[in-house]
C-alpha cells in the first residue's frame, strides 16, 4: 500500500492528473471476467450498462491517486481534468471555484463531476501508532468500493478518492461520550487542530466549523478502538428542496446521524464525522457509511436522493411489496446479535417471516431492490452478512439498478450470495485491521460485512450514470449527495 498522502494546509485543491484519452462513456459492463453470475430471472445475461460511462470518461480519475497536477487540458491548479468525450463527466471537486460542502456549485455541476476528492481530517483519540498506514488502507478501500462495477470492470475508476489533510491528536476528555462541542472551540483549534486559513496564513487557527465552511476539510474521521468513541456517523445535513435540481433551504439543517447529533455545533454547511475504528478492518468503515445512506432516507434532507435510492436500499418495502414496514429493521431486531432465521426465502425472490421475526410478512417479489448496511440482498436477518449457513441464492436488481433492461421494463436481475462476494474481493486480512494480502483487492476486509458493502457500493449509480427512476426521470451520481 502507498503511504498516506498528507495535503499541506495551504493546498486545498488539486486537479486530476490525466494522461489517457477519454472513451465514449458507454461503459458496458457485460461479460468481463470475475463478475457475478449472469442473470437468470428475467432472462438473458446482465449487461451492467449505465453508470459505467464514468470509466469511459478517461484517465482523469485514475490520476487522482497519484500526483495532483492539472489534467490534460485542465484549468490550472484545482481545474477540472479533461479526458472524456463531449458531454461526459470531467470535473473534479473540490476545485479552485468550489471547495466547501453544501456549495450550490455541486448542484449546478452535479452530472459533470467525474470524481470527488474530499479533504478528510483525522482526529486520533488514542495516539494510534500506525495511524497513517491505517488511514491509507481506508482511503484505498473506499476508492475501490466507489468504482462502478469494479468487480467485473478492472478499468473502473473511483467516484470518491479521499485526500488526507492531517492526523490531529486529541484526548477523549473525562466523560463517557465524546464532547463534539469542545472540538469546535478556539482552544481545540489552537492546541489540537492547528490549521490556518490558506487565505490568511498569519491569522488565527480555524475552528472545526470554520474548516468545514471554508472548504479546508469536507469530512472528519474519528479514530479510536475503545469506548468512549464516536458513533458510526454524525452529520448535520443542509436541507434541500425536492425539485430537480434542488434548491438550498437557507439556514435549515437536520440531523442525519446514526450516532450523536452534531447540529448544535452550528456549522453553516454540512458537517460529517464518521467513526474510524482503528482496531477493526476497513469493512467496518464501509458499514458505518452504509448507515449514513439509510439516515438520508429518513432525514428528508435531500428528497431527490430518497426518490432514487429508496428501492435500491430496500427502504420502500411498504409501498413496493406491501410489507407492514418500510425496511427490515422494523421486523428483525436482535440487540446487536446475528439473526439467520428472521427471514426465510421461499424462492429466489419471495421472502417470508421466520421464527424470530417480530412482524409477519410474505413478500412475493424482493428482486427489485438490492440491500443496505445490515440487510444484504439475500438477508436472513440482522448481521446475516457474515453467515455461511444459510446463504441462500436470490435474484436482485443490484447490478442493473435503474436500467429497466429486463422483462416488462423492470431491471434485469442477477444472482447473489455471500459466498459470491467473498470470491470477488479476496481473503480478509490477518490481523483483522491489517493490510490486504497480495492478489486480493483493497476492499478485501470482510469485517462488519465489508465484502457485501463493497459490492453494494460498486452498484451505486455513479459518474455518467444513465439509470432512471421508475417514472422515467434521470438518476444522478449518488456519491455527490454525500457533500450536499
Amino acid at each position: 500500500m502507498s503511504k498516506a498522502r498528507l495535503l499541506p494546509a495551504l493546498l486545498l485543491v488539486s486537479a486530476c492528473a490525466s494522461s489517457e484519452p477519454g472513451g465514449s462513456g458507454a461503459g458496458s459492463g457485460n461479460g468481463a471476467a470475475g463478475g457475478a453470475s449472469s442473470g437468470t430471472g428475467s432472462g438473458g445475461t446482465g449487461t451492467g450498462t449505465g453508470s459505467g460511462g464514468a470509466t469511459g470518461a478517461g484517465g482523469a480519475a485514475g490520476g487522482a491517486t497519484g500526483a495532483g497536477g492539472a489534467g490534460t487540458g485542465g484549468a490550472g491548479t484545482g481545474g477540472a481534468g479533461v479526458g472524456g468525450a463531449a458531454g461526459a463527466p470531467s470535473l473534479i471537486w473540490p476545485n479552485a471555484t468550489s471547495k466547501a460542502n453544501s456549495d450550490t456549485w455541486l448542484v449546478q455541476n452535479h452530472d459533470q463531476i467525474l470524481q470527488l476528492q474530499p479533504r478528510v481530517l483525522v482526529i486520533d483519540l488514542e495516539n494510534t501508532a500506525n495511524g497513517a498506514a491505517l488511514v491509507q488502507r481506508h482511503i484505498d478501500a473506499l476508492a475501490y468500493s466507489s468504482s462502478f462495477h469494479k468487480y467485473k470492470d478492472a478499468s473502473a475508476q473511483p467516484a470518491v478518492q479521499y485526500q488526507l489533510v492531517k492526523i490531529a491528536q486529541a484526548s477523549k476528555g473525562t466523560g463517557s461520550t465524546i464532547d463534539y462541542t469542545s472540538w469546535n472551540t478556539q482552544s481545540f483549534a489552537d492546541t489540537n487542530l492547528q490549521i490556518k486559513d490558506p487565505a490568511n496564513p498569519s491569522g488565527p487557527n480555524l475552528t472545526l466549523c470554520q474548516l468545514f465552511e471554508k472548504g479546508v476539510i469536507n469530512e472528519v474521521w474519528c479514530m479510536a478502538s475503545q469506548t468512549p468513541k464516536c458513533g458510526e456517523t454524525q452529520e448535520s445535513k443542509q436541507q434541500w428542496s425536492n425539485a430537480d435540481p434542488p434548491q438550498k433551504m437557507a439556514g435549515r439543517f437536520v440531523s442525519a446521524s446514526n450516532g450523536d447529533s452534531i447540529t448544535n455545533l452550528g456549522c453553516q454547511v454540512t458537517a460529517r464525522i464518521t467513526d474510524f475504528n482503528s482496531g477493526r478492518g476497513t469493512g467496518c468503515h464501509q458499514h458505518a457509511m452504509g448507515h449514513a445512506w439509510e439516515r438520508y432516507m429518513d432525514a428528508n434532507a435531500v428528497p431527490l436522493l430518497r426518490k432514487q435510492a429508496a428501492r435500491f436500499l430496500n427502504w420502500d418495502l411498504n409501498t413496493r411489496v406491501g410489507a407492514p414496514f418500510s425496511n427490515f429493521y422494523s421486523a428483525c431486531t436482535s440487540n446487536s446479535m446475528q439473526l439467520t432465521d428472521c427471514i426465510v426465502w421461499a424462492s429466489q425472490i419471495e421472502a417470508k417471516s421466520g421464527a424470530t421475526a417480530s412482524r409477519t410478512f410474505d413478500l412475493a417479489d424482493m428482486s427489485g431492490g438490492c440491500g443496505n448496511a445490515h440487510f444484504y440482498p439475500n438477508t436472513t436477518g440482522t448481521y446475516s452478512y457474515d453467515a455461511n449457513t444459510p446463504d441462500p441464492m436470490v435474484l436482485s436488481s443490484c447490478e442493473n439498478y435503474g436500467m429497466h433492461n429486463g422483462t416488462g421494463g423492470k431491471d434485469l436481475t442477477t444472482p447473489f450470495t455471500n459466498a459470491m462476494t467473498d470470491q470477488l474481493y479476496g481473503r480478509s486480512p490477518n490481523p483483522i485491521n491489517g493490510a490486504c494480502a497480495s492478489g486480493t483487492t483493497p476492499a478485501c476486509s470482510d469485517d462488519c460485512g465489508g465484502h457485501g458493502t463493497a459490492y453494494i457500493y460498486e452498484n451505486f449509480p455513479g459518474p455518467g450514470t444513465t439509470a432512471k427512476n421508475d417514472d422515467g426521470t434521470p438518476m444522478h451520481n449518488w456519491w455527490v449527495y454525500l457533500f450536499y
